[in-house]
């Protein structure tokens, strides 16, 4: 396995040829057959919300985006998806947004000031189920729904779940634990992608106590920009294969 000594400025001699290469045919088969990716750290939320950006897919490729929010602002989701302007169809018809805060605002209407005019028509779905199987047949009807209006291939449809931290706080961890492996059935059987944030120490029980529902985890750091040539690194892991990758900037 390799160990923590990456200087972060690229791949380094921690992680073996054969550990990359095991590591990157297991991620493609991954892609091709739906996966769930934990996303941890001890880092500031910018970095979850550009991490997050990056697992919701590129603006020049059609992606369907199922996005829930629970502690995530209007901005950090804003920024997180692509600008109306660069997308080869509409916003409209490629994102759902599932509103999971304590007290549900719209996070698309007008009356919110911090919603651009390009979310207007954004469907959202405002969860006032106080219990979190609301939340869970949420993200399956949203999957489902994508399913059926769309002609699917593999890793076109992304979810993304900002944050467990508050569900974990308020549900516990067996049900989250719960609520984690019936979504990744689902996503699993329409190959899609789906990425759950989780602020917090890989090595802390809160994230070990889900780190077996998911496929992959990627943890995320900030370091300082005077050392390095970047002021951000992320680092993937494979728990079920004991595989860990070098950090890299992200």
């Amino acid at each position: 396995m390799a160990t923590d000594s990456s200087d972060g400025r690229g791949q380094s001699e921690t992680t073996s040829d054969d550990e990359l290469t095991e590591f990157r045919s297991h991620l493609n088969r991954l892609k091709q057959t739906g996966c769930t990716i934990l996303v941890v750290g001890d880092a500031p939320r910018r970095l979850f919300t550009r991490t997050s950006a990056q697992l919701l897919g590129d603006d020049d490729t059609v992606r369907y985006r199922l996005v829930a929010a629970t502690d995530a602002t209007i901005e950090s989701i804003v920024e997180r998806l692509p600008a109306a302007e660069q997308l080869p169809c509409p916003l409209a018809d490629t994102v759902h947004i599932l509103n999971h805060a304590g007290a549900p605002r719209s996070m698309t209407a007008a009356s919110n000031p911090d919603a651009p005019p390009s979310f207007a028509d954004v469907r959202e779905t405002r969860i006032a189920d106080p219990e979190l199987a609301g939340l869970q047949s949420a993200l399956i009807d949203g999957i489902e729904e994508f399913a059926r209006g769309t002609d699917l291939r593999p890793a076109d449809l992304r979810v993304g779940v900002d944050s467990l931290k508050p569900l974990v706080d308020h549900y516990g961890e067996d049900v989250v634990r719960r609520c984690l492996r019936i979504v990744g059935g689902h996503v699993r059987d329409h190959d899609a992608m789906a990425h759950y944030v989780l602020p917090g120490a890989y090595e802390s029980d809160r994230v070990q106590a889900l780190v077996d529902e998911v496929d992959l985890v990627i943890e995320v750091r900030g370091v300082n920009p005077n050392e390095y040539d970047h002021g951000a690194q992320q680092r993937w892991r494979v728990p079920s294969r004991d595989l860990t990758m070098d950090w890299t900037p992200l």
